[in-house]
């Protein structure tokens, strides 16, 4: 079925047809009840990549993935392609490793050529902004970054990781714990490097040791495995994880050995994953608003399309404290 089909249908010119498409404002309303009425009943589906050659862009957002789905990441992509669905547009995705400059490359170029009108990038790594300053005159760009960078030329969205990191370290230090120790995730990543910067940056302030291990993965396993080393050789009386899973994994064999939670070692995490909530004991975390996220990078998006100049949003993540370090709350 094709355009022409439906203006005959209806007894109107395609280029008729076409304007209604497009929500063009001069078409009558009733030549547009009509049309709209022949497009559903003949099953008519618009030709997307004519489309985008005509115009030279198919409207859609392309959303580059520069790293694995953990639950941030996960939760983020969900959040950007569920808002734009609610805009009633459509997304492209491309991935790309994240340390191999030339595979972002190749993942833009891809998208490019899908004529995106815009790309929201997913970067774990700092570097990857550097890729993207140098491409800035191919189209606006909007990068999803952990932390803080230099490239004031971009338009990037952030959850403040070294403000999540020192809630969690001086809700520790408030209730009296003074041995505290961070497990970081894979420090090749920004978040985790962030976190143990302002981790340091608290305790130093505090006149306590900043002590900390660091892991290769964000895993539930490698927490269980800093657990088992911290039975040999001496439990602090606080931990502060990187991530919920490297926390639960520490939680579980620390419990099975004996060790309670929060009576001999207090626990925070990072994400607050839902498994959270349920674990036993439930475990305090850092909220970081995912869903906010994806929108605020839409948001910018949308300037930037309008002219807008490029800058820096900064969301403000939460701490939730449960039974796995002293005090309650409601969450």
């Amino acid at each position: 079925m094709t355009l022409s089909d439906v203006a005959e249908a209806v007894g109107v010119s395609s280029q008729t047809v076409s304007r209604v498409l497009n929500n063009h404002p001069s078409v009558r309303p009733e030549t547009r009840q009509k049309v709209l009425a022949a497009v559903q009943a003949l099953g008519y589906e618009p030709n997307l990549a004519a489309r985008s050659l005509a115009s030279g862009s198919s409207g859609a957002v392309g959303i580059l993935l520069t790293a694995g789905l953990s639950h941030g990441m996960a939760s983020t992509f969900s959040a950007i392609a569920r808002a734009v669905r609610e805009r009633g547009d459509t997304f492209v995705l491309a991935t790309a490793e994240g340390s191999d400059p030339e595979s972002v490359r190749q993942a833009l170029a891809h998208l490019h050529g899908h004529r995106v009108a815009t790309i929201v990038v997913l970067a774990q790594r700092a570097d990857v902004l550097a890729i993207l300053s140098s491409q800035r005159h191919r189209g606006p760009v909007v990068a999803i970054i952990s932390g803080q960078h230099e490239f004031s030329e971009l338009s990037t969205v952030s959850i403040d990781q070294s403000l999540g990191a020192r809630l969690a370290t001086e809700h520790l230090l408030a209730q009296g714990r003074s041995r505290l120790l961070h497990v970081t995730g894979d420090l090749s990543w920004q978040d985790a490097s962030e976190r143990l910067a302002a981790y340091q940056s608290v305790c130093a302030q505090a006149g306590v040791p900043g002590r900390w291990v660091g892991t290769d993965a964000w895993t539930g396993e490698a927490g269980a495995k800093v657990a088992r080393r911290l039975l040999d050789s001496g439990l602090p009386d606080a931990v502060f994880a990187a991530n919920d899973d490297i926390a639960l994994g520490l939680c579980h064999e620390l419990l099975a050995a004996g060790v309670r939670i929060p009576d001999d070692v207090a626990v925070v995490g990072f994400d607050d994953i839902p498994l959270a909530r349920w674990a036993t004991p439930s475990l305090s975390s850092v909220t970081q608003d995912f869903d906010a996220l994806g929108r605020a990078a839409l948001s910018l998006s949308d300037e930037l399309m309008e002219g807008g100049a490029p800058r820096k949003v900064t969301l403000t993540p939460q701490l939730v404290i449960r039974d796995s370090s002293p005090g309650r709350s409601s969450g």
